[in-house]
């Protein structure tokens, strides 16, 4: 399931995802990261997992798609976790793409999380 997060800041695009994430999912952030990018050159991406279950395949190709289209326009990424796995393998996004900055925050964090992605 997916939930948007609401910013001030109009350049971030906010969401909360918990249990698995599917093709739908991924198809309801493409469509808020084109929406920013008809305003803004770069946008920055906020997201919640508080209770993650996994990818689908689906949602793995997807992902890929989305990323390889939009890596020169995304300036930072902040993922908020308590999965252990998770912030671990976040800075993994910067290696890939090195023009975005990536943190992972703990779920007691958000609100350090909330006032990075949005400076």
């Amino acid at each position: 399931m997916i939930e948007t997060i609401p910013f001030d800041a109009d350049n971030v695009v906010g969401f909360r995802i918990t249990g698995k994430l599917r093709g739908e999912t991924l198809d309801a952030i493409s469509a808020s990261l084109e929406d920013k990018l008809r305003r803004h050159a770069k946008v920055r991406i906020y997201a919640e997992m508080p209770r993650f279950e996994g990818v689908t395949p689906e949602a793995v190709f997807d992902d890929l798609r989305l990323a390889m289209r939009h890596w020169r326009d995304i300036e930072r990424e902040a993922v908020v976790t308590d999965e252990a796995w998770i912030r671990k393998i976040t800075p993994l996004g910067h290696a890939m793409a090195p023009g975005i900055e990536v943190k992972a925050f703990a779920t007691a964090d958000r609100e350090a999380a909330r006032a990075w992605i949005a400076s």
